[in-house]
C-alpha cells in the first residue's frame, strides 16, 4: 500500500499471495498516488488505474494478477518451496526465473475470471474516462440513479467515497495520471517530485494526516471543501506550470522507457487488441477467431496460467464475431 507499491510496482516479478492487499489510498490524507503511479496507473487496463488512484479501492490476492498489478499468483504455503527453487536457480536471466516461478502458480479452475472488478469494469471505463472530476462524478450520478443499470449499487459507493476524499487531491490526481499517459518513467518521477514539493505544504495534506493519524476521527474539514469550489486554472498554474526549486535527476537513457521493458504478467487489454486489429506484427497465422488469438497468448506465454481466463473474458467484453464468420471485430 501507498509506498510499499513503489518498491514492488516496477520489479519485473511482483508475486501476489491470497492475503496481498494493494491500494493506493493517498486522496485520503489529501496527497496524491506517487511512487511512480503517474506511470503505471495509467497502463493499467482501460479506466482501472484511474479508479484505483482516485478511489484508493481496496484489491486483494488474484485480484492483482488480473488487474496487472501482479505477474504470478502464489499461494503462501508455496513460498518457502518458491525461495529455495530461486535460491538454486544460478542465473540472473529472466526468463530461467519467469519459468521457476511458474512452478508455484496457483493452478486455477476451469471457470470464468475471479476478479472483484470483472463486473463492474464496463462501468468503470465509461464513468472514469473523463478529463474533469465534474464529468466523472455526474457520470456516476446518472449510473446511480439509473432504474436500468445493475452498477447502481456500486455507482452510489463510489459517489459516497469520493465525497469523503481531498477535493483538491482529486482533479490534482485526475490531472497528473492523465499527463502520465504520455510521460516516459523518468518524466513521470520527475512530475511527482514536483507535485509533492508544492503538495507537502498545503492545507489538505497537514489536515488529512491529522484527522487520520493523529486525532484518529477521520474527519477531516476540506479546503476547498467541494469540487465545484477548486479552481481547476489556479489549480493546475500552481502545481503544473509555476517554476519550482527543485534540481531534475537523470537516469542512463536506456532506463528511460516508455513501458516496462518485461512483460511477465496477463497479457493487456492493448495487447490482446493489438492482435485481433492486425496492428501486432507477429499474429503469424493463428487468424483472428477467438481460438486463434487463444493459441497465440497460449504459445507467446508459454502457456502462463491465468493467460485463458483473461484473454477469454477480454475477448468477450471488446469483441464480436463477424456475420456469417468466426473473425473477430473489436
Amino acid at each position: 500500500m501507498g509506498g510499499g507499491v513503489g518498491l514492488s510496482m516496477h520489479a519485473a516479478f511482483r508475486v501476489a499471495t491470497e492475503s496481498t492487499v494493494f491500494a493506493m489510498p493517498e486522496t485520503k490524507i489529501g496527497f496524491f498516488p506517487d511512487v511512480g503511479a503517474t506511470f503505471f496507473l495509467p497502463r493499467l487496463d482501460g479506466q482501472t488505474g484511474v479508479y484505483l488512484g482516485l478511489t484508493g479501492r481496496l484489491l486483494k490476492g488474484r485480484d492483482l494478477l488480473y488487474a496487472g498489478i501482479a505477474t504470478h499468483y502464489v499461494p503462501t504455503e508455496r513460498l518457502p518451496l518458491l525461495e529455495q527453487r530461486l535460491q538454486g536457480v544460478g542465473t540472473s536471466d529472466y526468463e530461467i526465473v519467469n519459468a521457476a516461478i511458474e512452478e508455484f502458480v496457483a493452478q486455477p479452475e476451469d471457470a470464468p475470471i475471479e476478479y472483484s472488478l470483472a463486473g463492474v469494469r464496463e462501468c468503470i471505463d465509461r464513468c472514469f474516462q473523463f478529463s474533469t472530476m465534474e464529468e466523472i462524478v455526474e457520470a456516476l450520478r446518472a449510473e446511480a440513479k439509473s432504474a436500468v443499470s445493475e452498477h447502481a449499487h456500486w455507482a452510489q459507493e463510489t459517489l459516497a467515497t469520493l465525497e469523503q476524499l481531498s477535493p483538491s487531491s482529486l482533479k490534482l490526481t485526475l490531472d497528473q495520471l492523465r499527463r502520465g499517459q504520455q510521460r516516459r518513467i523518468q518524466g513521470a518521477f520527475e512530475l511527482e517530485l514536483r507535485l509533492a514539493e508544492r503538495r507537502l505544504g498545503s492545507h489538505d495534506m497537514h489536515e488529512g494526516i491529522e484527522a487520520l493519524l493523529v486525532r484518529k476521527s477521520n474527519d477531516p474539514k476540506w479546503d476547498p471543501p467541494s469540487l465545484d469550489q477548486v479552481d481547476a486554472v489556479r489549480l493546475n498554474d500552481y502545481y503544473f506550470n509555476i517554476p519550482t526549486n527543485y534540481t531534475p535527476w537523470f537516469v542512463d537513457p536506456s532506463a528511460n522507457f516508455d513501458e516496462y521493458p518485461h512483460k511477465f504478467g496477463l497479457p493487456t487489454e492493448r495487447d490482446v487488441r493489438a492482435l485481433v486489429t492486425g496492428a501486432n506484427p507477429q499474429a503469424g497465422d493463428f487468424g483472428m477467431s477467438a481460438a486463434g488469438v487463444l493459441q497465440f497468448f497460449d504459445r507467446e506465454c508459454a502457456s502462463k496460467i491465468g493467460v485463458h481466463q483473461k484473454v477469454a473474458w477480454i475477448l468477450a467484453r471488446k469483441t464480436r464475431a463477424l456475420p456469417d464468420s468466426d473473425v473477430l471485430q473489436w
